[in-house]
């Protein structure tokens, strides 16, 4: 233990030095709308409603988000009020979130690095088992994870099950430390807005199974990017809910491009932490909520 508080300080002193701080919020069943705030610094004793018989998802926002965004919110709600018991946990690094777009995107690999070093702490601290963990990011918020779950493979056995959701594709090329399909033992790709000037999605399949929503761009009841990027996190959302969001597999881009894809379905989304499948699905859904 005294050991353990040595390196909690100086992670402590980490965090200060180079200027990036996370905040981790818990939401349970019990705690549905107020969170406990998790810090690593004092004993994990005096939090009560993180259960170690439950599963943990890790949620983690992207540029210009914050803790109160609609991606955590709706996710968190869709979790706590349709699936089996969670510890649901939202990081938010609104601090570097917050500025430009070339300075959050700097910040990714520290973010990813106080998300491993806060992993680390609850596998010491709560039991939490590795493989039953399950990191969600959207935008720079997947590359995060990303980063977060290779940092933390390091012969102890990577994370359950990574869902990047509409990846940021702005300077995150093949060589560029961006999600991969080998951070976590199964990752899952929604992709939203991948095509036109201004797309903010990543288009190439670099999850273990990627959906293509509606091909992957033009969503329907969108006018616009943004729009289209953040049905990730709402089709995501619904999914929870919804056990007609399911994809069909591509053998070809020119498929899913033409709405041509057909083979056995697969259910997009969910908290299942490992699936099996083809690499790329087509999924088609409607304007409106659950899609």
């Amino acid at each position: 233990m005294f050991k353990l508080a040595i390196v909690l300080a100086a992670l402590a002193v980490i965090r200060a030095e180079d200027g990036v701080s996370n905040t981790y919020y818990l939401y349970t069943l019990e705690n549905p709308i107020e969170p406990e705030i998790l810090d690593p610094t004092v004993p994990f004793s005096r939090y009560s409603n993180f259960k170690i018989t439950d599963n943990t998802v890790i949620l983690v926002h992207g540029h210009q988000g914050s803790v109160h965004s609609d991606f955590n919110t709706l996710i968190k709600d869709a979790i706590i009020s349709h699936q089996r018991p969670h510890n649901v946990i939202v990081v938010d690094w609104s601090s570097e979130a917050g500025q430009g777009y070339s300075e959050a995107r700097q910040a990714v690999p520290l973010v990813a690095h106080h998300l491993a070093d806060f992993i680390n702490w609850l596998e010491t601290e709560a039991r939490l088992i590795r493989s039953t963990l399950h990191l969600v990011g959207f935008n720079l918020g997947a590359h995060i994870v990303g980063q977060a779950g290779r940092r933390l493979d390091q012969g102890l056995g990577r994370v359950g099950r990574i869902t990047g959701l509409d990846p940021a594709a702005s300077r995150w090329g093949s060589d560029s430390g961006r999600l991969a399909d080998s951070d976590a033992m199964y990752v899952e790709v929604i992709h939203t807005d991948i095509t036109g000037p201004g797309s903010n999605g990543i288009g190439t399949a670099i999850g273990d199974i990627n959906f293509f929503v509606n091909g992957g761009s033009n969503q329907p009841g969108c006018v616009g990017h943004v729009c289209n990027h953040n049905r990730a996190y709402e089709v995501y959302a619904a999914s929870m809910s919804n056990s007609e969001l399911v994809g069909y597999p591509c053998s070809t881009d020119l498929q899913n491009t033409l709405n041509r894809c057909r083979g056995d379905p697969l259910h997009m989304g969910g908290l299942v932490l490992s699936k099996t499948g083809s690499n790329k699905y087509r999924v088609n859904t409607s304007g409106r909520w659950p899609y």
